[in-house]
């Protein structure tokens, strides 16, 4: 639907702009944001890694970066599933316990989003007087709709306030119950889960954590600016025109599976209102950016479910 809507309204003089721009492009600068783009799946595989070190778990290198590679993949098919499915990859080949690497995982994530808002203030501050407006339409203005909606409907507020009490009480009154009823594997699921999330505070190597973090998501500024090459349109624009790309790009990753549509129609409107990129350029540059992180989830991924097994054959046998 939202690929629909991004195309609909292109003319066909449009279209023909559009391929010329791609024609055009200097696909080298594509290529080496693969490269770039490899690092931060890289660091995200060196990261996790610390994580799991307080846990007493050291898994190789390569079992976690290719992990990481097939959870992206398996993201692309089912929303959420590749969190899954990468904890279940170390399971299998480093015999770390699912809720234990369930944990860390949902510790990283919770920390991406923390450093998505975080890098989001900042791009604002800095950029203020030319996103501003985009933020207020896309973030603010929706937020506070929602929120003064809720607060006319006093009646609905205070039932959601009443059975948020309710389920509280009943649940301290029966707890006891509750405890007996549960099995001693869904206790050790809690737990493990528990130590997972608790890694983030009690990991080993700070500074290299921190280092890898900043590292992961300068990566993802650099996919976006090295592209800006690839098109003589976006070459001058700066890097903090990058970070801007990356705060609403990711919006629209977050909101659509593998962002297909929503990154464009997100992208493009900002390209074309905030840095007056043409429109077929802005079109040409925001699939083109999009399809290179595509290829690249989808190579790796597949290469990484075929390696896994392979460079994991001779420790299993042993």
């Amino acid at each position: 639907m939202l690929v629909w809507l991004s195309v609909k309204d292109i003319s066909k003089e449009q279209q023909e702009k559009i391929k010329v721009s791609l024609l055009q492009a200097n696909y080298n600068f594509i290529a080496l944001s693969f490269l770039v783009g490899i690092l931060s799946h890289y660091f995200r595989a060196i990261r996790w890694k610390i994580l799991l070190a307080p846990l007493n778990y050291r898994p190789k290198t390569s079992n976690t970066f290719f992990a990481v590679m097939v959870g992206y993949l398996a993201n692309l098919a089912v929303p959420r599933l590749g969190e899954v499915t990468r904890c279940g990859m170390l399971n299998q080949y480093e015999k770390i316990p699912f809720t234990e690497g369930f944990g860390s995982v949902i510790a990283e994530r919770t920390l991406d989003l923390i450093c998505l808002i975080l890098i989001f203030f900042i791009t604002l501050f800095m950029e203020f007087d030319k996103i501003y407006g985009i933020a207020d339409d896309l973030i603010f203005k929706p937020f506070w709709e929602k929120y003064n909606n809720l607060l006319q409907h006093k009646s609905l507020l205070v039932i959601m306030i009443v059975m948020l009490l309710l389920l509280a009480g009943m649940f301290f009154y029966f707890r006891k119950k509750l405890q007996m009823l549960f099995s001693n594997k869904i206790i050790g699921f809690v737990n493990g889960l528990w130590q997972g999330l608790l890694s983030i505070k009690n990991v080993k190597e700070p500074i290299s954590f921190i280092v890898n973090t900043v590292l992961i998501w300068l990566m993802y500024a650099l996919q976006a600016y090295v592209c800006f090459f690839a098109f003589p349109e976006t070459a001058h624009l700066p890097f903090m025109a990058a970070m801007v790309i990356l705060v609403f790009g990711s919006l629209g990753v977050i909101a659509v599976p593998g962002g297909t549509g929503a990154y464009q129609a997100i992208l493009i409107p900002i390209l074309v209102s905030v840095y007056f990129i043409a429109e077929p350029n802005a079109f040409a540059f925001a699939w083109t950016v999009w399809a290179a992180q595509i290829v690249l989830i989808l190579g790796l991924g597949l290469i990484s479910l075929i390696l896994l097994p392979m460079l994991n054959k001779q420790k299993k046998i042993l």
